[in-house]
């Protein structure tokens, strides 16, 4: 797999240097393009979808492969998938509502919202994985923070979700909690209005179909799991709700949809300072590094045999990379819960050609 990478990257830096004169700025997305779907053949994805954002609009779309492999369903920039951890960047944005409106304070600490969490931390340690003075990502310890929108919003999570993003961004196409569309989903789908439900439950019929990869590299359909939406988890959207999501971020300063303040924006996208000196790979529900001297805000999400996600933003270029899986592809192997997002191969190609 590394050979075939680094032959992979070098027939990128080529088709760079070989280039016609004239095509600079059509350039990267035609490499790209040209690369991305035999990468992602060789990793094992059934089907992909991505997107690339500048300057808040979108510059190049794509789907490859099969949302469906059986029923031969192509996947398109509007096919649904679960998102998993990338949930996690919209309940910072939630939070960050509560702060610049309803008065949250992040360095409350978060057992009084959670009795029973495990440490004495605050909820920007929460939203910035550190636990007991270290970097930890844990999702599940980052779920602790439901109870907390739920209390400043005066909403249950979903709603405040649905209300907040959803609905004030225009992003038409997600749901949240794939249990909306499940038998037992009533209870969540009660919260909605019919209009609302019945949108939900449509949209999920078009949800990309979750695969495990087997050791001959041939898809096998798997299942997602059941469970619904909280704070680390569960979204389901397509690449084009989600390039709106983040070029609602990035036209922060100027947007009317967007619902939080710049600097609040500002403090989520930087990185961490640790008891000791040291600085966290994460920012507020952000992983935050850089590479060749440009700051990466990136987010990733991972179902195992099932979906994954990820999104990569250079803030300074008012550039974004959306990627949508029906496996695990996007995430496994590259170990990015350890903070470099660089270790994906999708990334190092995106970044030396836009970098």
């Amino acid at each position: 797999m590394k050979l075939r990478l680094f032959s992979l990257l070098a027939a990128v830096s080529a088709s760079i240097l070989l280039a016609p004169a004239g095509s600079a700025q059509e350039l990267p997305y035609q490499i790209f393009e040209r690369y991305l779907e035999p990468l992602a053949q060789q990793i094992g994805m059934p089907g992909l979808s991505a997107v690339i954002v500048r300057n808040n609009r979108i510059e190049w779309e794509k789907g490859y492969g099969f949302a469906d492999v059986e029923n031969k369903v192509r996947a398109t920039p509007t096919t649904l998938y679960p998102i998993g951890g990338v949930t996690q960047a919209m309940t910072a944005v939630l939070l960050g509502v509560c702060t610049d409106r309803l008065q949250l304070e992040v360095d409350t600490g978060i057992r009084k919202w959670v009795p029973t969490f495990p440490e004495d931390a605050k909820v920007r340690h929460v939203l910035a994985h550190v636990s007991e003075g270290r970097y930890n990502y844990d999702s599940a310890r980052y779920s602790a923070l439901t109870p907390v929108v739920e209390d400043c919003t005066r909403k249950p999570f979903r709603v405040a979700l649905a209300d907040e993003i959803l609905q004030r961004l225009a992003m038409t196409s997600s749901v949240p909690g794939l249990d909306l569309g499940q038998p037992g989903g009533q209870a969540a789908r009660d919260l909605f209005d019919v209009v609302r439900q019945d949108h939900y439950r449509s949209l999920l019929t078009q949800l990309a179909k979750p695969y495990r990869i087997d050791r001959n590299g041939n898809p096998v359909l798997a299942e997602y799991p059941p469970y619904g939406l909280d704070a680390g988890s569960g979204m389901v959207s397509t690449v084009r709700d989600l390039a709106t999501f983040e070029s609602e971020l990035d036209d922060n300063e100027n947007g009317d949809n967007v619902p939080i303040g710049y600097s609040t924006l500002n403090k989520m996208w930087t990185p961490f300072l640790l008891d000791s000196g040291a600085v966290a790979p994460t920012g507020q529900g952000w992983f935050v590094q850089n590479a060749s001297g440009v700051r990466l805000v990136w987010t990733f999400g991972h179902i195992a045999d099932a979906a994954s996600a990820l999104i990569v933003k250079m803030p300074s270029k008012r550039l974004t990379l959306v990627l949508l899986a029906n496996s695990g592809g996007l995430a496994n192997t590259y170990q990015l819960e350890k903070g470099d997002v660089t270790t994906s191969p999708f990334v190092k190609i995106f970044l030396r050609l836009f970098i």
